[in-house]
Formats: structure tokens, sequence, C-alpha cells
């Protein structure tokens, strides 16, 4: 992107921006489609991780969100997990 691009946006511009949106998991919203991008954790949680099904490029959705942990859909399947490890994954809207 150049400098031009980033003060004069232009429509195609900023829905390029907007399509490639990469949040935590423990901000998403409830009932989206999301595809998991990054995992941010050492080598043992990343192994739990995989362990459940939460691998780079999986479908998630969060179920619900009550304050507490997260409870998420991936792979046909639903799990909890700690806000904590929520925000160590990485989405972005599919």
């Amino acid at each position: 992107m150049t400098l031009s691009e980033l003060f004069h946006p232009d429509v195609t511009t900023h829905k390029a921006q907007l399509a490639t949106v990469v949040l935590p998991l423990s901000m998403a919203a409830a009932g989206q489609a999301l595809r998991l991008v990054e995992i941010h954790a050492g080598h043992e949680l990343t192994h739990r991780l995989a362990e459940l099904g939460l691998t780079r490029g999986v479908e998630v959705k969060v179920v619900q969100d009550a304050g507490g942990p997260l409870l998420i859909s991936v792979r046909g399947s639903r799990i909890a997990i700690g806000r904590g490890m929520a925000h160590k994954l990485l989405v972005a809207p599919v």
C-alpha cells in the first residue's frame, strides 16, 4: 500500500482492508463464522489446542459469550475455552 492510498483510500482499498480484519477470538461476536488464522501460544498449549481440533485454517463459531469462558463450535463439536486461551487465537471472518 502506498502513502497516497493510506491518506486517500478508495472504496476498493477499504473493502480489501476490511476483508482481512484479524482479531482475538475473545473479542469476536457470537454467531459469526470465523477462520482460525494464527495461534500465539507455546508448544504445549498449541498441541493441546490441536487435540481439541483447533488448528490453523479451521472454521470456528462463538456459540455463547456470557462473560466467562467461551463456548465455541469447531469441527462439529462444542468446547469451552477460557478467555486467556481465546485471546491467543487470532481469527478472521469467513
